[in-house]
């Protein structure tokens, strides 16, 4: 297995939970619209959903998200979009191929995963769901778990990540390859380098990523050393990317 194949298998491996259900189901915000519309038609054969939360206000996902939309899904994009949220165009995406009637939260201010979860919460004055599925990137779905559990006060067995098929990576030359090829072009091959590699910096507990050793902004996350290691030979990929 290649080094960045190592990286993807780990943070896109999700526990399972054959027997987990609940009434919610929560979008982040990112750049896929593949995943929104397999989410859409998740809930519209699911009858225990009631109610769905679109996350995400204005933030790195979003030129991507809409770029994709134009290359999968045309009909459906709007020029108005370049002022929208990412909730608001994940709502747009969803509602055109779910159209059972289930309640519809918005919230349209985030822009890192912290506040994805932190304002969503917030969206409940009281009674907020005590379990819910997440959808998210598969790239960064390991991560937005264990923030969403802190943010939430909740168990992360609670919390149900859900992306319906695990990419699979062959290798990455001067793109990524999937075993499923319709994977190749979901992420640009600079977003897919800042993803892979910024997310591992992220959940390893040191004083450069978020756990209590760095910023404190997740639980401390185990991360083997095999990845850490494939992790440290991928970082001459990623030199000179600013994003934090």
């Amino acid at each position: 297995m290649s080094d960045f194949a190592t990286l993807v298998d780990y943070l896109t491996t999700i526990p399972e939970n054959e027997h987990f259900q609940s009434d919610t189901l929560v979008i982040a915000g990112n750049s896929l619209p593949s995943l929104i519309v397999s989410a859409a038609e998740f809930c519209e054969s699911e009858a225990s959903i009631q109610q769905v939360l679109f996350v995400g206000g204005i933030g790195h996902g979003t030129a991507p998200l809409i770029a994709n939309c134009k290359k999968m899904y045309p009909e459906l994009v709007r020029s108005e979009w370049s002022d929208l949220s990412e909730a608001e165009i994940t709502q747009e995406v969803f509602l055109h191929y779910c159209s059972r009637e289930l309640t519809l939260r918005l919230e349209k201010k985030s822009t890192n995963t912290g506040e994805n979860a932190r304002f969503s919460y917030e969206l409940f004055d009281q009674a907020a769901p005590q379990n819910f599925w997440l959808v998210q990137d598969p790239l960064v779905q390991k991560r937005s778990h264990v923030t969403f559990s802190k943010e939430w006060g909740l168990p992360l067995a609670a919390i149900q990540p859900l992306f319906f098929e695990q990419p699979k990576l062959i290798d990455f030359d001067t793109r990524p390859h999937f075993e499923n090829p319709q994977m190749d072009t979901w992420w640009a091959p600079e977003y897919f380098l800042s993803l892979v590699i910024g997310e591992i910096r992220r959940l390893n507990d040191d004083k450069e990523g978020y756990g209590p050793n760095g910023a404190n902004f997740i639980p401390h996350v185990d991360v083997p050393e095999k990845v850490l290691m494939s992790y440290r030979r991928c970082q001459k990929y990623l030199a000179g990317n600013v994003r934090k």
